[in-house]
């Protein structure tokens, strides 16, 4: 279990950021919790679904992303290792 498992976006802040970076093209955007929500199928779905379901907006692209929170416009994007330390 990591942090995008246990967590639904339905448990973040409205106004909580997600940064989602192209896997393939390396392409960066920011999408907030409360425009997210609105979507159906990602409503009440885990960090991880939302991962998988989103995908780059480059025209030439569409590729998948990582997502990674911004709370106080620092990136927090750890994972199982870095917790135990």
């Amino acid at each position: 279990m990591n942090w995008k498992t246990d967590l639904r976006l339905a448990d973040l802040d409205a106004c909580t950021l997600l940064e989602a970076t192209c896997k393939r093209c390396g392409h960066t955007r920011y999408e907030r919790q409360s425009e997210l929500v609105r979507w159906p199928e990602l409503a009440r779905g885990h960090l991880d679904e939302i991962e998988k379901a989103l995908r780059c907006l480059k025209a030439d692209c569409s590729g998948g992303v990582r997502i990674a929170l911004l709370h106080d416009d620092r990136v927090e994007a750890w994972d199982d290792e870095m917790m135990m330390i």
